[in-house]
């Protein structure tokens, strides 16, 4: 079920924001209700246009907000090192996003090659090709350097902001966005070098 904000977000100087989410924060932290609502009440708002912007999609980006939140629950003993808290939901909608506009566009290749009655050895081949497709993704994901593979599961795979991965990996976010950073660069290189259309290259990774 879609939650529905109470009120908007709060008003008055950035810094006055930024004191009172490092209070909801730290409150959410221990595990308090009413502060994990309040939080949700002041973001949703800003959120949703964020969100909405990314998608186009009123549905997804209430989807986006319910799973933003749910990420922030299930990880809120980690909340009080969150320095910029508006940041951080940000990049976690954007790779929600990104993940979903993924899913749909793949979904959408996928249905026109069902679709297509009309010629099926044509399609059959095209289904092969995609299925070829992402086997060298998975063949160029394997290839990569070990903390590579694990920053690109955790970041690109799995929608975890570089904060979260730094945490799980035990170090800095600066070192994941750097690893994150190489891994995509040594994917399109590799699928570029296996003669994968630059379009495709992007729709896999970006």
């Amino acid at each position: 079920m879609p939650l529905t904000p109470i009120y908007g977000g709060p008003e008055g100087l950035q810094g006055e924001e930024i004191v009172e989410d490092r209070k909801l924060l730290k409150a959410t932290a221990k595990g308090d209700h009413l502060a994990f609502s309040a939080l949700f009440e002041a973001k949703y708002s800003n959120l949703y246009t964020f969100a909405f912007k990314l998608t186009r999609s009123k549905v997804l980006a209430e989807e986006i907000i319910q799973d933003v939140f749910l990420n922030i629950w299930l990880n809120r003993a980690s909340l009080e090192t969150i320095v910029n808290f508006d940041a951080y939901i940000n990049r976690i909608a954007r790779n929600l996003s990104f993940n979903a506009l993924r899913n749909i566009a793949k979904d959408k290749v996928l249905d026109s090659l069902e679709a297509d009655e009309n010629f099926p050895d044509h399609t059959t081949e095209q289904s092969l090709a995609y299925k070829d497709t992402l086997q060298l993704m998975q063949d160029a994901i394997a290839k990569l350097p070990p903390q590579q593979q694990s920053v690109y599961t955790l970041c690109h795979k799995e929608g975890l902001t570089y904060e979260q991965a730094a945490i799980k990996l035990n170090i800095a976010p600066s070192t994941v966005h750097s690893h994150m950073k190489a891994a995509l660069g040594g994917l399109r290189k590799h699928l570029k070098k296996m003669g994968i259309p630059i379009v495709v290259v992007t729709l896999l990774v970006s």
